[in-house]
């Protein structure tokens, strides 16, 4: 999108949302251009690696290539790296964060794959080129206390993250704690928080998602019969959403959930989505399990467990994890 950003982001959106395809003149009427300079982008579009299928209704995206996704989303991360493949988006990131410091709020690492992407607990993160959302996203703040940090950061994401995507699809999204998102029991996305401190003492933050998008059939059963049972993904639900939609939906109400002061929204919308709420769980933190009941949230303290023994326990998103 290097020739006329202007110009072909905004063919480039109008495509975006149209999932059964635009006329020329249609679109050239959309985005205030002549036909000639709508022929002249799907050209430059497809030099930058997007799919177009021309049907009777017009021009269907088929797919936004990679290499319009830097400028595509500099409006809301203006400093966007994509590689095609990297070792993990986390790592990329915190190189991005050093060198950079507090200017790299908001800067955004994606990735096609990667070799050595992680979760939680030092899990590994596996998914197939082409099918998944795999990205960093920066945070920058005064606060210096990294377990309190992680975990306002990781509920503000789970909430953004059901948000963005509920906003291009049809699917109602829960939030299983502390870090996933599913659809109907399954694991549609997870979210990794890792925190450094900056030379000035403030706390920056490498938000870390991975967002199932086009995982098939032939992708599940492509994993251990142990967890197969485990992932779904946006296309499996039923919804055919082009990546850079998602993610531009994603990183757009990342943006306004980071930015807000607003914890009893936050902690509301939490709550709505959470499976948790009320029920009997048992819960391991520091090596240690807790039973109980699940009675709030706490953006400061974490999840708040009434033990089977009456004491009330706090337990961080950062070092706890349900096992049953």
């Amino acid at each position: 999108m290097s020739s006329a950003p202007n110009l072909d982001w905004q063919v480039l959106n109008a495509l975006l949302h149209e999932a059964r395809g635009q006329h020329i003149s249609e679109l050239a009427r959309q985005c205030m251009i002549t036909d000639m300079d709508v022929r002249d982008s799907l050209s430059r579009l497809e030099v930058d690696g997007c799919l177009f299928d021309h049907t009777v209704n017009g021009v269907l995206l088929v797919e936004a290539g990679l290499g319009t996704w830097g400028d595509f989303l500099k409006p809301i991360a203006p400093i966007t790296q994509v590689y095609h493949q990297t070792a993990s988006t986390q790592d990329v990131l915190r190189r991005l964060i050093e060198h950079h410091g507090v200017d790299a709020d908001a800067a955004v690492v994606v990735a096609d794959s990667q070799t050595a992407g992680r979760g939680r607990m030092g899990r590994q993160w596996v998914a197939p080129p082409g099918k998944c959302l795999l990205f960093s996203r920066a945070w920058v703040g005064s606060n210096t206390d990294p377990i309190h940090t992680i975990n306002r950061l990781t509920f503000s994401t789970a909430v953004a993250m059901a948000l963005g995507i509920e906003s291009v699809t049809k699917l109602n999204v829960q939030i299983k704690w502390p870090n996933d998102l599913l659809i109907e029991g399954k694991k549609l996305a997870g979210i990794l928080v890792e925190t450094m401190p900056l030379s000035d003492g403030k706390l920056a933050a490498m938000i870390g998602i991975g967002l199932n998008v086009n995982l098939d059939l032939t992708d599940i059963n492509s994993i251990p019969m142990e967890v197969r049972h485990v992932p779904t993904s946006l296309k499996l639900c039923g919804q055919h959403v082009d990546r850079l939609l998602a993610l531009h939906a994603v990183l757009s109400a990342l943006k306004t959930a980071l930015n807000s002061n607003d914890t009893d929204a936050i902690l509301s919308a939490w709550r709505q989505r959470s499976m948790l709420m009320g029920t009997h769980q048992t819960i391991q933190h520091n090596s240690k399990n807790y039973t109980g009941t699940v009675e709030d949230l706490d953006l400061a303290e974490g999840l708040i467990l009434r033990t089977d023994h009456g004491p009330l326990v706090h337990l961080p998103a950062v070092s706890s994890t349900i096992i049953n």
